[in-house]
């Protein structure tokens, strides 16, 4: 006992288990980047409880003039000055995988039709966007169209978007979903991208975000935002994976 409390073996111990810790801790948080078992809440835009013609508490109005309308408990931003107008909230994602969902609609018609979209990891993150007009759907990166996809939304009809941005080994996966809310949630997604850390040249660290360009000439609104951890699992499917994890 007593060689095993000198000083120089007492330091190799110590680092030791520093080493073990850290490796264990890598491979939990590796785990939880690619599918956690329970949905777990990075951010939340708390638009219910934000007072009236206020923006809500833990966000951040980028550019445009954002504000809550109690009575509807929807966040919209105006349509003066025409902007592209964007909102953060919450903390800092730094490179670790994560999903937005987000339920949103942006009125007009004709050849006036909003376009709107959530993303992650702040500026230099990845953007799923809405473009009515042209009846597509959008995944943007630092002001660049990276895919293009066809989605038949219509003027005044509430859309949920999704964006799911998670690590595999050297590159990441992003992938979209879009869908009105009065319909299901596709299972299969709309978008799906790698792209490899190299390719990045600024990491993904930054904040969850909403944005919209209201060339209608009508506010552009929302009604809930939340950022998770890892990917995202629908309710019905996580129930049932936490009834079988109960089980056993």
């Amino acid at each position: 006992m007593k060689r095993w409390s000198h000083p120089r073996c007492v330091g190799v111990l110590f680092s030791l288990g520093i080493i073990v810790n850290a490796s264990a801790e890598k491979k939990a948080g590796e785990s939880e980047g690619v599918k956690p078992s329970l949905n777990s809440v990075a951010a939340t835009l708390d638009i219910k409880n934000s007072g009236n013609g206020g923006y809500p508490g833990g966000s951040t109005p980028i550019k445009g003039k954002w504000y809550v309308d109690s009575g509807s408990n929807r966040l919209s931003v105006a349509p003066e000055p025409l902007l592209d107008n964007w909102l953060e909230f919450g903390p800092e994602i730094r490179e670790k995988g994560a999903t937005i969902v987000v339920a949103g609609e942006a009125p007009g018609g004709g050849r006036l039709m909003s376009r709107f979209g959530a993303g992650l990891y702040g500026k230099n993150g990845f953007q799923l966007r809405v473009v009515p007009i042209r009846r597509e759907v959008e995944l943007v990166r630092r002001g660049e169209v990276l895919v293009r996809k066809s989605f038949d939304v219509t003027e005044d009809a509430p859309c949920v978007l999704e964006l799911s941005v998670i690590g595999e080994r050297s590159h990441w996966i992003i992938s979209g979903r879009v869908w009105r809310t009065d319909a299901k949630r596709p299972e299969k997604a709309l978008i799906e991208h790698k792209m490899f850390a190299e390719e990045l040249l600024f990491p993904l660290a930054g904040r969850p975000v909403l944005f919209a360009t209201p060339f209608s000439g009508e506010p552009v609104s929302f009604t809930e935002a939340k950022a998770y951890f890892g990917a995202y699992i629908p309710e019905s499917e996580e129930a049932v994976e936490k009834s079988d994890r109960e089980a056993e």
